[in-house]
C-alpha cells in the first residue's frame, strides 16, 4: 500500500507534463487551420519568445493570466473565433510559466500578439492604401530624379516597360518579420546589459521599425524598377532581404542601444531560484485551464466559422447563384461574376479579393482607387492569368453606405449600423464591368443579399 502511495505521489509530480500535453492537443486540433507552423512569422515568433522571455524570480505572477484566460475563453464561447482560442491558449501557457518561474516580462505578450495570423491579416488589410501610395511616391521620386517613369495604380512605367508592384509580394509583407526581428534584438540587448525597458520605450522602438519598413519598401521598389528585376527571381527576393537588413535592422541597432542606455533599468534579482508556493492551488487552477482549452478545441472542430453558410438567400433575377462556405454568395450571368462576402461584424476579417484571386492563380495589375461619376470611390484592378485577362472591382456595402475605407465601415458597424458585405464584381471587358458597377450602385439589385 505504501509503495502504491509513493508511486502515486511521484506520478503527481509530472502533472505539468499533463498540462502541456493538453495544450499541445488544443493547438493541434483547435488551431491547425489557423496557424501555419511552417510560416516565417510563426518560426521567427518562436525565436522571439525565447529571446524576450525573462522572469523576475522575486515576484509571483499572481492570477492575472488566469483571469485573462477565463475572460477570453468566455468571449470565445459567445463568439467562437479562432483568434480568441489562440489568445486564451497563449494566456494559459503564460500562467503555467509563471507558476514555476516567476513573473514574466511583457515582451512575450507583444510577441504572441504580433505572431498571430490576425495581426498579419490586419496589417495587410489596413496597410493596403499605404502600399498603393508607395507605388505613386516611388514613381514621382523617379521622375524627380529625371528618370522616364510613370504610374498607373500599382504599375510603374519605366523605359517603355510595365513593372507591377504586387501588394502581396515579399517586400511588402515584411512588417511582421521586421517587428519580430526588432523584438529579438531588444531581448538580446536586455539580457546582455542586465537592463529592462519599460513599455513606452519599446513601443517607440516598434514605431520606428514601422516607419523604417515603409522607407525600406519605397527604396526597394525604386531599386527593383530601376534595375528591371522581375518578381519570382532570386534577385527579387534577395533585394527585399538586403533592404530589410540595411534600412531597417541596421539603423535599429544604435537606436536600441541608445534606448537601453537612457531608459533601461537595472534588473534586480533577490533570489536565483523561484520557489513554488501553494502547489495544490496551482495544480487545480492549471488543470481547470487545461480543461477549458480542451473544450475550446472541441468547439473549434464542431463549430467552425469558415464552414458556415448564409441561410434563406433570396434569388436575384437574371443571375444564377450559389451559396459558398464562409458567408459567401456567388452570382453569375452572361457578362458578370459577382461575389458578395458577408462580414458578420466589425471585428471580423474578410475574404479580400487580392487574397482570393491570387489563390486562384491570377496576378493583380493597375490596382487603384477609381472615383465614379456619382462621387463614390471603389477599387479597380486588372487580373491576368497567362493570356487571360479579367477586370475586377470591389467595395464595402451594407445597402445604405458604400465605402472602401476599412476604418469607416468597421466603426460604422461597431456603432450599431447594419453589417457590411464586400462586393467583388468581375467582367471580361472594362465596358461590361463599368456597366455592371453603375447598375449595382444605381438600382441596387443585390441589396437583399447585403
Amino acid at each position: 500500500m505504501n509503495k502504491k502511495l509513493i508511486m502515486l505521489l511521484n506520478a503527481g509530480r509530472f502533472w505539468p507534463l499533463l498540462i502541456v500535453s493538453c495544450y499541445a492537443i488544443t493547438f493541434l486540433l483547435g488551431l491547425q487551420e489557423y496557424i501555419v507552423l511552417s510560416s516565417a512569422g510563426f518560426l521567427l515568433g518562436i525565436v522571439a519568445l525565447y529571446s524576450t522571455a525573462t522572469f523576475n524570480t522575486a515576484e509571483k505572477g499572481g492570477l492575472r493570466f488566469f483571469i485573462l484566460t477565463c475572460l477570453l475563453f468566455l468571449l470565445y464561447i459567445c463568439l467562437p473565433a479562432r483568434t480568441l482560442l489562440y489568445l486564451s491558449l497563449a494566456g494559459a501557457c503564460l500562467f503555467l510559466c509563471e507558476t514555476f518561474y516567476g513573473r514574466i516580462s511583457f515582451l512575450p505578450l507583444i510577441v504572441l500578439c504580433i505572431m498571430s495570423p490576425l495581426f498579419d491579416a490586419g496589417m495587410n488589410i489596413f496597410s493596403f492604401p499605404v502600399r498603393l501610395q508607395l507605388s505613386a511616391v516611388a514613381g514621382r521620386l523617379m521622375m524627380f530624379l529625371g528618370l522616364p517613369a510613370g504610374v498607373q495604380g500599382n504599375t510603374i512605367l519605366f523605359n517603355g516597360n510595365e513593372f507591377t508592384v504586387d501588394p502581396a509580394c515579399m517586400g511588402l509583407q515584411m512588417m511582421v518579420t521586421s517587428l519580430l526581428c526588432g523584438l529579438v534584438l531588444i531581448g538580446i540587448y536586455q539580457k546582455r546589459s542586465g537592463k529592462t525597458l519599460a513599455i513606452r520605450p519599446v513601443v517607440g522602438l516598434l514605431l520606428c521599425i514601422v516607419l523604417l519598413n515603409i522607407l525600406s519598401n519605397l527604396l526597394r521598389i525604386i531599386c527593383l524598377v530601376w534595375l528591371n528585376i522581375l518578381p519570382g527571381t532570386i534577385a527579387h527576393d534577395l533585394i527585399g532581404i538586403i533592404c530589410l537588413g540595411v534600412y531597417v535592422l541596421a539603423p535599429m541597432l544604435p537606436l536600441i542601444q541608445l534606448a537601453m542606455n537612457r531608459y533601461g533599468k537595472k534588473t534586480v534579482t533577490h533570489r536565483k531560484r523561484y520557489t513554488l508556493r501553494s502547489a495544490g492551488l496551482s495544480f487545480l487552477l492549471n488543470m481547470l485551464l487545461a480543461g477549458l482549452m480542451l473544450t475550446g478545441a472541441h468547439i473549434s472542430q464542431t463549430n467552425d466559422l469558415n464552414k458556415k453558410v448564409l441561410p434563406h438567400v433570396a434569388a436575384i433575377p437574371g443571375y444564377t447563384q450559389e451559396v459558398l462556405p464562409g458567408y459567401v454568395i456567388k452570382l453569375e450571368n452572361d457578362s458578370l461574376l459577382v461575389y458578395i462576402k458577408h462580414i458578420p461584424s466589425g471585428y471580423y476579417s474578410e475574404h479580400h479579393p487580392m487574397m482570393c484571386w491570387k489563390g486562384s492563380g491570377y496576378s493583380f495589375y493597375k490596382v487603384q482607387e477609381t472615383r465614379l461619376a456619382n462621387g463614390r470611390t471603389i477599387y479597380t484592378a486588372l487580373l491576368q492569368q497567362g493570356n487571360k485577362q479579367l477586370y475586377t472591382a470591389w467595395w464595402y456595402d451594407n445597402g445604405l453606405v458604400t465605402t472602401i475605407s476599412q476604418m469607416e465601415w468597421r466603426w460604422d458597424v461597431l456603432c450599431g449600423a447594419h453589417p457590411y458585405s464586400l462586393v467583388n464584381m468581375t467582367a471580361a471587358t472594362e465596358q461590361e464591368l463599368r456597366k455592371g458597377i453603375t447598375e449595382a450602385l444605381r438600382s441596387q439589385p443585390f441589396k437583399s443579399l447585403l
